[in-house]
């Protein structure tokens, strides 16, 4: 399996870096009133979406996230 980390290191690089653009570092804050957070290794755990709407949003906002309204994203 060794052999396939070199071809799938860039394509996943990628993907995160979406990720990571799409979503706002919290250090867990918001998340974490919700669900227990695994260890730091996870960082996608303390990330949530930039953009917050419906009930997730609201969710979110009432733990203190901020992000951007989808009206004027």
């Amino acid at each position: 399996m060794r052999a396939s980390r070199p071809l799938w290191t860039p394509q996943i690089k990628a993907l995160d870096e979406r990720y990571k653009a799409v979503t706002v570092d919290d250090d867990g804050q918001a998340l974490g009133q919700f669900h227990r957070l695994p260890g730091p290794d996870l960082w996608w755990w303390r990330r949530h979406p930039r953009i917050l709407t419906g009930d997730l949003g609201r969710s979110l906002r009432s733990a203190g996230a901020i992000g951007t309204d989808p009206d004027t994203a």
